[in-house]
C-alpha cells in the first residue's frame, strides 16, 4: 500500500515536471512565432511605407497638372526644396537665374507653386477685384501677445475682415495726414546728419546701412508717437526690435514655405500659452502703455498716429480694441522700417556704384539750390521737383526690391489659363517683385542710374510692383520718408575716381 502510493506520487511529480516542460516550450514557441510575424510584419510595413510616400512624391510631380511647366527636378516632388532654398541660399536670385535658365514667365517651385515674371499679369493675380486670395505663408506673421493670436492688416486673409479692420484708420495713412509730420521728421534728419558729421569728422569707416536703419525707426518714432525712439541718439538696437525682426523674417521665409510645420514650432499651444510676447509687438505695446500714462498725468498729446488710432478706437469699440492699436502699430513698425532702411541703401550703393549718376543727381540738387528752390532742410514737395533725384529712388527700389519672395496668392475656384498654361484652382501662384526688376525688362528699359531718358511704358512697367490690392500703410510711410531723407547726404564729398567696393559678406 506504501509501495503503491509512492510510485503514484513519483510518477505524477514527474508529469507535472513534464508538462511544465511542455507549458514553457509552447510558450517559447509562440514568442518566436510572434517574433517573427512582427519581423515580417516591420518589413512589410516599411515596404508599404516607402511605397506610400513614392506614391505621393511621383502624384505631387505629375499629379497636379503642372508638369507641363519647367522648374527645378526636386522641387516638383516636395516643397522641402523651397525650404532648403529659402534657408540655406538667395531665393532671390536664385529664382531670377532659374526664369532665365528656363527662358520662361512660370518656373515650378513647389508640387503645387508656380513661380510668375510677367508684369502683366500683375492686375490679375493681384488687382482689386482680383478672386486670387491669399495663402497660409501669411498666417505665419500672426504673432501672439498676451497668449493669444489677432491677424492684423498685413497678414488678414479675409478680405472682409481685413476691409473692417482698415476702414477705422485708412485716413490716418492718406500723404496729407503723413505730410503733416514732416517738420517733426526734419530734426531726425539733422540728427543723422550730425551723427554723419562725427564720422566723417574722425574719418573713421562706419556701417551706413545700419544707420540708415536707426534712422528709419526714429523717423517712424516721430509719425508714430512723436518721439524719436533713441536708435540714432544711443547707435544700438533698442529693446532688442531689430533684431527681432530678422529673427521673424527668417523664420518666416523659411517656415512659410511649409506653413503647417508652425503649428508645431512658434504656434504650437506650449507657445501661446508660455512663450513670450515678440518684441516688435511688446515694443508697441509698451507705446501704448506710455502714452496712457502721459494722458492720465494730464500731458497734452500730439495728434501722431498712436493717437489717431485711439479716437479710432472711440468712434469704433467693437473693432479697435487696445489689442488692435497694438497690432496696426506693429504693421507699420515692420512694413516701414526695414523696407525704408533697404531702399536708401541700394540707392547709396548704385549711386556711388555710377559716379556718372551721382554726379548727374548732385548737378540737380545744386542747381535747384542756386535757383532758390530748396530750403535748408529741404521739404517733400521740394525734393518731389527733382526729376532724376526722384527717377533714381524708384530705380534703387526695383533693382533692390525690400521683398525677394512670392507672394503667394491660390488660384480661384475653377481654375484659369494664363501664358498658354492652364493652373487649376488651389494652385499657388506668385510674383517675387525681383523679377519684374531683372528678368525681362532690362532689354526694354533705359534705367534712371545710367540715363534719365525713360519712355512713358518703361515707367509703367518700373512702377508695377506685385504688392497687391491698395497700398500698405507701411508703403505709404516709405514713400512719403524717401523724399524726407532727400540730398541731403548727397552733398556729403564722395570721390566719384574711387571705385565702389561692397564690404565683404
Amino acid at each position: 500500500m506504501w509501495t503503491s502510493c509512492a510510485f503514484t506520487t513519483k510518477w505524477g511529480s514527474r508529469g507535472v515536471v513534464l508538462s511544465q516542460d511542455l507549458g514553457l516550450l509552447s510558450k517559447q514557441n509562440s514568442m518566436a512565432l510572434l517574433e517573427q510575424v512582427a519581423s515580417i510584419a516591420q518589413r512589410y510595413v516599411a515596404v508599404i511605407l516607402l511605397a506610400l510616400v513614392i506614391v505621393r512624391l511621383l502624384f505631387n510631380k505629375y499629379g497636379s497638372g503642372l508638369n507641363s511647366i519647367a522648374g527645378p527636378f526636386l522641387a516638383g516632388f516636395t516643397n522641402v526644396w523651397r525650404v532648403f532654398n529659402t534657408s540655406f541660399s538667395n531665393p532671390a536670385e536664385d529664382l531670377v537665374h532659374l526664369h532665365r535658365k528656363f527662358n520662361s514667365h512660370f518656373v515650378r517651385l513647389g508640387p503645387g507653386v508656380v513661380s510668375v515674371s510677367d508684369p502683366a499679369l500683375i492686375p490679375t493675380i493681384y488687382g482689386i477685384n482680383t478672386k486670387f486670395r491669399k495663402t497660409e505663408f501669411y498666417s505665419i506673421i500672426d504673432l501672439w501677445h498676451n497668449g493669444k493670436f489677432t491677424h492684423s492688416l498685413f497678414e488678414s486673409r479675409d478680405e472682409d475682415y481685413h476691409a473692417r479692420i482698415r476702414r477705422p484708420i485708412a485716413g490716418a495713412y492718406s500723404m496729407k495726414t503723413v505730410m503733416e509730420f514732416e517738420p517733426a521728421v526734419d530734426s531726425t534728419v539733422e540728427l543723422l546728419m550730425s551723427k554723419l558729421d562725427q564720422f566723417a569728422a574722425s574719418k573713421v569707416s562706419f556701417p551706413l546701412e545700419k544707420w540708415l536703419q536707426y534712422y528709419t525707426f526714429d523717423v517712424l518714432g516721430e509719425i508714430l508717437f512723436s518721439r524719436k525712439l533713441g536708435f540714432l541718439e544711443s547707435g544700438t538696437d533698442v529693446e532688442s526690435v531689430m533684431s527681432g525682426i530678422r529673427f521673424f523674417t527668417k523664420y518666416w521665409q523659411a517656415v512659410g514655405q511649409i506653413p503647417f510645420l508652425d503649428r508645431f514650432l512658434l504656434h504650437n499651444p506650449l507657445m501661446k500659452r508660455y512663450g513670450p510676447d515678440v518684441p516688435m509687438l511688446r515694443f508697441a505695446a509698451n507705446r501704448l502703455r506710455e502714452r496712457a500714462s502721459w494722458k492720465a498725468s494730464g500731458h497734452a498729446t500730439k495728434r501722431d498716429f498712436l493717437e489717431r488710432c485711439i479716437e479710432a478706437q472711440a468712434r469704433y469699440p467693437d473693432v479697435v480694441s487696445d489689442r488692435m492699436v497694438v497690432l496696426y502699430n506693429f504693421n507699420n513698425i515692420g512694413g516701414g522700417s526695414d523696407t525704408t532702411a533697404i531702399t536708401l541703401t541700394s540707392l547709396m550703393y548704385h549711386l556711388l556704384k555710377n559716379p556718372t549718376s551721382l554726379k548727374k543727381v548732385l548737378e540737380e540738387v545744386d542747381r535747384a539750390d542756386k535757383e532758390g528752390c530748396l530750403s535748408k532742410t529741404v521739404t517733400w514737395q521740394e525734393a518731389s521737383k527733382l526729376p532724376y533725384f526722384q527717377a533714381c529712388i524708384k530705380e534703387a527700389l526695383r533693382i533692390h526690391p525690400p521683398i525677394g519672395l512670392i507672394l503667394e496668392r491660390y488660384v480661384p475656384k475653377g481654375g484659369i489659363s494664363m501664358g498658354g498654361h492652364y493652373f487649376p484652382e488651389g494652385t499657388i501662384v506668385g510674383i517675387n517683385p525681383w523679377l519684374t526688376a531683372s528678368v525681362h525688362l532690362p532689354q526694354k528699359i533705359t534705367t534712371p542710374l545710367t540715363d534719365c531718358h525713360a519712355t512713358v511704358e518703361t515707367k509703367k512697367s518700373t512702377d508695377q510692383t506685385p504688392t497687391g490690392s491698395g497700398q500698405s500703410g507701411g508703403s505709404t510711410l516709405r514713400t512719403t520718408n524717401l523724399p524726407l531723407w532727400r540730398g541731403r547726404i548727397l552733398r556729403y564729398a564722395v570721390p566719384a575716381a574711387i571705385p565702389w567696393v561692397p564690404p565683404q559678406a
